[in-house]
């Protein structure tokens, strides 16, 4: 780095001058252009104009303000480059503690360690969110198998979808049954069709309610194992529809009925020709009634057939096992997603730390070697600073005293240094300095994140066994062998 290159306003390494031509924009260690500066601050012609002066004057013990600014203008640069050489040891430093195969190792173990023993503690947890669940789950799962073995079922239970929605659909049979029934009642009664319906929606309401109930308990019955409860279902089921027959068949009386004598004496005149005469309707719409009631008796009794599984108790049994095990199962899932996470999270920095430690040794050397570099040209910097101080100084003065007529200023002879090396400060000298410390095998550092990672999965692995998902539980709670 020569103090002596000629530049014409620029300096060599791209640098350019202040408009005011006096110093240099700041750059990290550009060169000095001592020529550059000695025409811009005018040296020669100022030393020879203040010497035919005689000033400074001999007794003078202090630098002029030429002196002065020809100090200030090279120590302005030094400081500036002082300033980006700690900045650049503050990020050598840094770069230095990231790549250290002592911290990383330290962070990594330290991190595998933690989740290590989240995953060891969550036995306590695991035990007081999950073990009454899976205790719960296991007996409906035992009482749904004894059930299946008792009554010799093969087949999972039929759970209909929208099973509450059927209300709604009985109540629009029986709206539909009322009104259509209420235009056939509507003839023999004294409010026409508002007293129609009336009469109607009772009948329809009894009609409809009673052929679900009849299809949702009797006749499901008919398909229990035990030859007794079958023989009780069909009776009761035939015994219900008989029922249902005998009231449409008196709606239809009834009709007629009133038609004849009045709402007052239809009662009575419809039991007795029902008992007495079945079959004997004058009136074709009395037979559409009954026909109507009976199909929305068989639509009910259908729908209430369907309403569960078509085996007896065979559906609210495994609906409880169902909710047992779905409760179990999102229990399970909200823990096990949070150890997942954990250890997976845990596993990536392991791994990856795995892989980049062993190329620390050659980074961190090569740090070091870039940063002795640039120390050593900020040495040289510092003497060419000194140096070009002097060769300035040099210029002023001798065009001063070859123009006085007296003696020279002691301090002529004084010979600048800088007030202070950057790099003895203390600042500089603690970024340089590295912590001592046993330096850490990268072998042995490796074998341990190594068993870390092998520690975390097999701990995981123990927890899924010992906390197994429903699907892979047994009816004792343990993890079936079929994964």
């Amino acid at each position: 780095m020569s103090c002596q290159t000629r530049g014409a306003g620029v300096a060599e390494d791209g640098g350019e001058w202040d408009s005011d031509g006096l110093r240099p924009v700041p750059g990290f260690l550009r060169p000095i252009d001592t020529i550059k500066i000695a025409e811009d601050l005018r040296l020669a012609e100022k030393g020879a104009e203040r010497g035919r002066q005689n000033l400074p004057l001999a007794d003078t013990n202090t630098p002029d303000a030429s002196e002065q600014t020809i100090v200030q203008t090279l120590e302005s640069v030094w400081t500036w480059n002082g300033g980006a050489l700690l900045n650049h040891l503050r990020s050598y430093a840094s770069r230095l503690d990231t790549y250290s195969i002592d911290a990383e190792f330290t962070k990594l173990k330290i991190e595998g360690n933690n989740a290590l023993a989240e995953l060891r503690s969550a036995d306590h947890r695991a035990e007081a969110e999950l073990g009454p669940l899976r205790e719960h789950f296991l007996a409906t799962k035992v009482e749904l198998d004894q059930f299946k073995t008792a009554h010799r079922l093969h087949r999972s239970a039929r759970s209909p979808s929208g099973r509450w929605t059927s209300f709604g659909l009985l109540f629009v049979l029986v709206a539909f049954e009322s009104v259509l029934n209420g235009v056939f009642f509507a003839k023999g009664s004294s409010f026409g069709l508002i007293g129609g319906v009336g009469t109607a929606v009772g009948i329809s309401i009894v009609n409809v309610a009673f052929a679900f109930l009849l299809g949702l308990w009797p006749a499901r019955w008919i398909n229990h194992r035990n030859y007794l409860a079958k023989l009780m279902g069909a009776a009761l089921s035939f015994a219900g529809l008989a029922l249902l027959l005998a009231l449409h068949g008196f709606a239809a009386h009834l009709r007629e009925a009133t038609a004849s004598v009045g709402e007052e004496q239809a009662f009575a005149l419809a039991l007795q020709t029902l008992v007495s005469n079945p079959l004997g309707l004058n009136d074709l719409n009395s037979f559409y009634l009954f026909g109507l009631g009976t199909v929305f008796a068989v639509l009910a009794m259908l729908k209430g057939y369907f309403f569960d599984d078509p085996y007896p108790r065979y559906g609210s049994v495994f609906r409880r096992f169902a909710a047992a095990r779905d409760e179990y199962s999102d229990a399970h899932a909200d823990l096990f997603d949070e150890l997942q996470e954990i250890k997976n999270g845990t596993l990536t920095n392991l791994r990856s730390g795995i892989t980049r430690l062993p190329t620390f040794p050659q980074i961190v050397a090569n740090l070091r070697a870039q940063r002795h570099t640039m120390i050593e040209q900020f040495r040289g910097f510092e003497a060419n600073v000194q140096t070009a101080v002097r060769q300035l100084l040099a210029i002023y003065r001798d065009a001063n005293m070859t123009e006085r007529t007296t003696n020279r200023p002691a301090h002529f002879s004084a010979q600048y240094g800088l007030p202070y090396s950057f790099l003895t400060s203390p600042e500089a000298v603690a970024l340089m300095s590295e912590a001592q410390s046993a330096p850490v095998e990268v072998n042995a550092a490796l074998g341990t994140l190594e068993q870390l990672s092998q520690d975390l999965l097999q701990e995981f692995e123990r927890l899924r066994t010992t906390y197994p998902h429903p699907t892979q539980m047994t009816s004792h709670g343990t993890t079936s062998q079929t994964q």
